[in-house]
C-alpha cells in the first residue's frame, strides 16, 4: 500500500524529499524543521495499520535494495522492555549508523555510545532488587571511578584492542628480574595510567573543549574540576535512585535519561555534519530521519513516544538538530499536553500547509519562545485505495570511499612535498589573485507590460512630460478630484454595498513644479506603487463573496520639500484618527505609509504617530534611529547597520578600485580598497549614521570628511579626496551625504590634480535616486559608481512572481523606459500598502467591521510572510514593530549606459527559494541582521 492519497499529499512528499535531500547542502547545518505529527485516526488495530502504512511508505523512500539511501531510524519498543519504560533514543542511536549508502562512510556515534553504556548500566543496577543491591551499594557502584573502570573493562575485553594488550600479565618463562619489575610497574603503568588517560580524553571532549564540550554547556556547569565520570555520576546516581521510587519519580527519571541520551546523539550528529572540506563531510548530503510511531498517549507505547518527544523538545535548539527530520504518524492528540511541555501547536489544515512550512526559505522560527509542532490530519477517505507510490531517493554515490580518498590525498601531499624547489613556479604573476573588476551583469530577460484588470486608464497614462505632472496624474487616479473612476471613489461606493472600507494616509515629499529641476526623492515612483497596490487590493476585496477583505481609501498628503512639514501632518493625522475612530467607516484611519527618507523631521513625525497609536509602514527610510520611534513604527527596507556592513565588506574584499596605465587610461583590472574616505553630513540623521557605521565596519584605514555641514566646502572636499588618492591609489570613496552635494563634488573633482583619474565611489540609495533619474548621463567616464538598491534589476532571473507582475503593471502605465522601473521606491510603496492591507483583512476576519488602528497593529505584531514586489517579506512573531523584515533583500549595482548592472545581492528575494548567503567570485558570506 502506498502513501495515503490525501489532499496535498503529493506536495508533502515532494517537500519531504527536498528536506531530506536538499539541493543546497549548507541548509543541512543551518535550517531546522519542526516535527510533523500526522494524525491518521482510527481505533485499535485499525489505527496501528494506518500509522504503519504511512511510516512504511516514507521508509520505502529512504531505502535502496542493498543499503539505506538516507540514515534513518524507526524506533520500536524492544519486546523484553517493560511497557511504558523503553528509551527510544537507544533504538534511534542503534539504527542510524546501519547499512550506510555505499562509499559514504559509517556514522560514528562515540559520545552517544559512551552515554548509552552508562545509562544502560545504571538502569540495570537500579532495577535489581533491593535485597540483592541496597541503595547505598547502588550509589557506591555509580561513583565516578567505578563507572570509569567498568566501562574501561568493557573495552579491555576486545581481544584486538590496546586496553586488552596492556592488561595481559607477563608471559611465562620471562627473566625473573624483568618479570618482577614488570609486576611492580604493571599496576601504575598498565592499569592506572591508561584509565586516567582515557578519562582525561573524555573530560577534554565533553567538558573542557570550547568547540564541543556539550555536557558542560548542557548542564551549565560553572566549574569542570574532576573527571567527566565524576560529573555524570551525580546525574546517574540521582536518576537511578528515582527509578526505585514511585511511578511518577520513575517516569521523571526515565525522561532525564532520555534527554541525556538525545543530547549526546545531537553532539555526534553535529560532529558528523556536512561540509565542503574533508572526505567524510563532503559525502554527507542528506538529513537523518526519525520515523516515530504514535500510539495513543494513554497507552504504554504512547508513554514512550511522549517521553521521546518531550526529550526532543529540550534539545531542539542544540547543534546537530538541523540535520534531523522527525516525522510521526498515529494518534498524536494530547501529546504535547501529556509531555508537560509548551509547543506552538500548528493545527494545519492539511498536508499542503505542511509542505509550505517545509519549503519555507527562513529557518524554523519559534513563536512566543516555543518551538513549532505541525499536526496535520488525514481523513478516512485518504486511506481508501492503494495510495501514492513513493519512489526511493537516489543520493549521488561517490566513486571511491572516504578512506581511499584520504589515502590518495596523503600520497599526493607526500608526492608534492617531494617535488624539488626549482620546479615550483616563482613568478608572482602565477600566484596573483583574480583582478577582474566587479562590473556585474545587466539583466536581459524582458518583461512584457501588462495592464491591471478593470482599470480604465490607457497604456502610458501615468507617463507625463515632467515629474510634477506625473505626480498629479497618479494622485488623480488615487484620490479622484473630479475623476469619478478613482480608487477612492469606487471604495466609498462599495461601502454602501456592505463592504468594509478604511482610510490609509500617505505621507510623502513634495515634487517641484519646475520642469528643469531634477527630482531625486523617488516620490513619483513610490506613489505609483501605492496606487498599484490600492488598485489590486480593492479589486480583490470587491470580488470577495464573504466581504471579509477591506477596501482602502488612500489620503495623499504633501509634507513639503524634504519632509519639512512631516511633524505637523503627523499631528493632524493623529487628531483625525482620534476624531473618526468611532465611525467605523471610510473615515477611520488604520495606518500610515510613506517616510521615504530618514531625517530628523521624519523621525519626529514617526514618534508623534507612535504616541498617537497609529501604525506606520515606512518605505525607504533605513536609519536605525528611525526604529527608536516606537513599536507602532515598522520599516520595510534593510537597516543602515546591515547596509553599512555589506558596503564595508564589498569595498574591502571586492575588486572595485580600477588600475590605470601611464597614460591614465583604464586597464580593466581592479583591486580591493585599502583605504576609504567617508563623506557625511553631521547635521543629517541618515548621512551621519550610515557614514559612522561604515567607518566602524571597514577594516582598512578610514578618513572622514564632513560635507556639507562641516568646515569643508565642495572644492575643499574634492582636493582632500584627491590628496588621499595620491597617497594611496587603492582608495574608495563612501558617499553618505545627500545627492545634491555629490553632484557639486563631481564638478569640482575635475578641477583638482586628479582630473580624469579613475575614482571608485560607493553610495547609498540617495545616489541610486540620482542615477535612476539619469543625472550623470555617463559624462564622467573616470567615475566607477556603485550604489545600493532595494530590488533586483527588472528582468533578473531571480525576481519572484510578484516582482515580475509589479514590473509588468508599472511599465504598462508608466512606460517600459521609465527610469524608476528598476528602483525600489515603487515596489516598497506597493509592499507597504499590501502589508497594511493584509493586517486590515486579518482584523476584519477576526471581528467583522471592527477594523481599527489598534486591531491592525495587533495583527502586524503576528508573524507575517508575504511575497513582495521588493522580495520576501517576513516579520517574526512577537516583533512588536521597529525592526525590518528578516534577511530583507539587498542589492549593490554599478550603473552603466546599458542600465543597472547587478554586482552583489544578498538576502531573501522569494519565499520559495533559499536566501542568498554569499556574494562575489570567492563566495564571501553575506552579513545578516543582528
Amino acid at each position: 500500500m502506498g502513501f495515503p492519497n490525501a489532499a496535498g499529499a503529493t506536495d508533502f512528499l515532494r517537500a519531504f524529499r527536498a528536506v531530506v535531500y536538499p539541493s543546497d547542502w549548507k541548509s543541512l547545518n543551518e535550517k531546522a524543521f519542526p516535527p510533523v505529527l500526522l494524525r491518521t485516526g482510527g481505533e485499535g488495530e485499525r489505527a496501528a495499520q494506518r500509522s504503519a502504512r504511512v511510516l512504511d511508505a516514507l521508509e520505502n523512500s529512504l531505502r535502496l535494495p542493498d543499503c539505506r539511501a538516507v540514515p534513518y531510524a524507526r524506533p520500536q519498543r524492544p519486546p523484553s522492555a517493560t511497557p511504558g519504560s523503553a528509551l527510544l533514543t537507544l533504538r534511534v542511536g542503534a539504527e542510524l549508523p546501519r547499512d550506510p549508502l555505499k562509499r559514504t562512510g559509517r556514522l560514528k556515534l562515540r559520545d552517544f555510545n559512551l552515554v548509552a553504556e552508562l545509562v544502560e548500566g545504571a538502569r540495570r543496577l537500579a532495577e535489581q532488587d533491593r535485597a540483592a543491591l541496597s541503595d547505598q551499594e547502588l550509589q557506591d557502584r555509580l561513583v565516578g571511578r567505578a563507572l570509569r573502570d567498568d566501562l574501561y573493562a568493557l573495552r579491555a575485553q576486545d581481544p584486538d584492542g590496546v586496553p586488552n594488550t596492556l592488561a595481559q600479565p607477563p608471559p611465562e618463562g620471562m627473566n625473573v628480574v624483568l618479570a618482577l619489575i614488570l609486576r611492580v610497574l604493571a599496576r601504575p603503568l598498565f592499569y592506572r595510567l591508561p584509565r586516567r588517560l582515557w578519562a582525561w580524553r573524555w573530560k577534554r571532549r565533553l567538558l573542557t573543549s570550547c568547540r564541543y564540550g556539550w555536557y558542560r554547556k548542557w548542564l551549565n556547569l560553572a566549574h569542570t574540576h574532576g573527571s567527566f565520570f565524576d560529573r555524570v555520576s551525580e546525574v546517574l546516581t540521582a536518576q537511578s535512585t528515582a527509578l526505585r521510587g514511585n511511578e511518577q519519580d520513575r517516569q521523571n527519571a526515565l525522561l532525564e535519561m532520555e534527554k541525556l541520551l538525545l543530547r549526546a546523539l545531537m553532539a555526534d550528529l553535529h560532529r558528523a555534519r556536512s561540509g565542503r572540506w574533508g572526505p567524510w563531510k563532503r559525502r554527507r548530503r542528506t538529513r537523518r530521519v526519525i520515523l516515530l510511531d504514535l500510539p495513543a498517549a494513554s497507552t504504554p507505547g504512547g508513554q514512550d513516544a511522549v517521553r521521546f518527544l518531550q526529550a526532543y523538545r529540550s534539545v531542539c535548539r542544540a547543534p546537530g538538530a538541523s540535520s534531523l527530520c522527525l516525522i510521526g504518524a498515529g494518534l498524536p492528540d494530547g501529546y504535547p499536553e501529556v509531555a508537560g511541555q509548551r509547543w506552538h501547536l500548528e493545527q494545519t489544515e492539511g498536508l499542503a500547509a505542511v509542505a509550505q512550512y517545509l519549503r519555507a526559505s527562513a529557518p524554523w522560527e519559534e513563536r512566543d519562545g516555543d518551538p513549532r509542532l505541525l499536526q496535520p490530519a488525514l481523513d478516512d477517505d485518504a486511506f481508501r485505495g492503494v495510495g501514492l507510490a513513493v519512489a526511493p531517493l537516489h543520493p549521488a554515490v561517490p566513486p571511491i570511499g572516504p578512506r581511499t580518498e584520504s589515502a590518495l590525498a596523503v600520497a599526493l601531499a607526500l608526492l608534492l612535498a617531494a617535488v624539488p624547489i626549482p620546479f615550483l613556479p616563482l613568478s608572482p604573476q602565477d600566484s596573483s589573485p583574480d583582478t577582474h573588476c566587479l562590473d556585474g551583469s545587466v539583466a536581459d530577460d524582458a518583461i512584457e507590460p501588462e495592464p491591471l484588470r478593470n482599470v480604465a486608464l490607457e497604456r502610458g497614462g501615468l507617463r507625463k512630460e515632467n515629474d510634477k505632472a506625473a505626480y498629479d496624474a497618479v494622485v488623480r487616479q488615487i484620490e479622484g478630484l473630479k475623476n469619478k473612476q478613482s480608487n477612492n471613489e469606487r471604495a466609498r461606493a462599495a461601502e454602501k454595498d456592505g463592504f468594509t472600507v478604511r482610510k490609509v494616509v500617505y505621507l510623502g515629499s513634495s515634487v517641484s513644479a519646475d520642469p528643469g529641476r531634477g527630482e531625486f526623492n523617488g516620490a513619483v515612483a513610490e506613489l505609483r506603487g501605492v496606487w498599484l497596490a490600492q488598485t489590486r487590493l480593492n479589486g480583490e476585496a470587491a470580488q470577495d463573496p464573504q466581504k471579509e477583505k477591506v477596501q482602502l481609501v488612500v489620503d495623499v498628503r504633501d509634507t513639503g520639500k524634504d519632509f519639512e512639514n512631516a511633524a505637523k501632518e503627523a499631528a493632524e493625522v493623529v487628531a483625525e484618527a482620534r476624531k473618526n475612530a468611532k465611525h467605523h467607516d471610510h473615515r477611520t484611519i488604520v495606518g500610515v505609509v510613506g517616510f521615504a527618507e530618514s531625517r530628523d523631521r521624519t523621525q519626529s513625525a514617526a514618534r508623534i504617530l507612535n504616541e498617537g497609536k497609529v501604525p506606520v509602514l515606512s518605505t525607504t527610510a533605513t536609519a536605525d534611529a528611525m526604529q527608536e520611534a516606537g513599536p507602532y513604527y515598522r520599516p520595510l527596507a534593510p537597516s543602515n547597520e546591515r547596509e553599512s556592513r555589506i558596503a564595508a565588506q564589498f569595498a574591502r574584499s571586492g575588486s572595485v578600485v580600477e588600475e590605470t596605465d601611464d597614460a591614465k587610461k583604464t586597464t580593466g583590472y581592479c583591486e580591493t580598497a585599502k583605504q576609504a574616505v567617508v563623506v557625511k553630513d553631521p547635521r543629517d540623521l541618515y548621512s551621519d549614521e550610515i557614514g559612522s557605521k561604515f567607518v566602524k565596519h571597514f577594516t582598512g584605514e578610514t578618513h572622514t570628511i564632513e560635507y556639507p555641514g562641516g568646515a569643508a566646502n565642495g572644492m575643499d572636499t574634492a582636493k582632500r579626496i584627491c590628496a588621499f588618492r595620491k597617497e594611496e591609489r587603492r582608495t574608495v570613496v563612501y558617499w553618505a551625504s545627500r545627492v545634491e552635494s555629490f553632484n557639486t563634488f563631481l564638478d569640482n573633482f575635475n578641477n583638482t590634480g586628479c582630473a580624469y583619474q579613475t575614482l571608485t565611489v560607493i553610495g547609498g540609495n540617495e545616489l541610486t535616486n540620482a542615477a535612476m533619474a539619469g543625472e550623470y548621463n555617463f559624462a564622467h567616464d573616470w567615475l566607477r559608481l556603485y550604489h545600493t538598491a532595494h530590488i533586483l534589476p527588472v528582468g533578473h532571473e531571480e525576481m519572484n512572481g510578484e516582482a515580475r507582475r509589479f514590473a509588468a503593471n508599472y511599465s504598462y502605465y508608466a512606460g517600459d523606459k521609465d527610469p524608476w522601473l528598476s528602483d525600489g521606491h515603487g515596489p516598497l510603496g506597493f509592499d507597504a500598502l499590501r502589508v497594511l492591507g493584509r493586517a486590515a483583512d486579518d482584523a476584519n476576519a477576526s471581528v467583522r467591521n471592527e477594523v481599527t488602528a489598534s486591531a491592525v497593529k495587533s495583527k502586524l505584531d503576528n508573524e507575517l510572510r508575504l511575497e513582495g514586489a521588493s522580495g520576501a517579506i517576513h516579520y517574526r512573531e512577537g516583533n512588536v514593530g521597529s525592526k525590518p523584515p528578516v534577511d530583507k533583500g539587498f542589492v549593490i549595482e554599478r550603473y552603466t549606459k546599458n542600465g543597472p548592472s547587478l554586482v552583489l545581492h544578498c538576502g531573501s528575494f522569494s519565499l520559495n527559494r533559499p536566501s542568498v548567503k554569499t556574494w562575489g567570485p570567492n563566495d564571501l558570506s553575506c552579513p545578516k541582521d543582528q
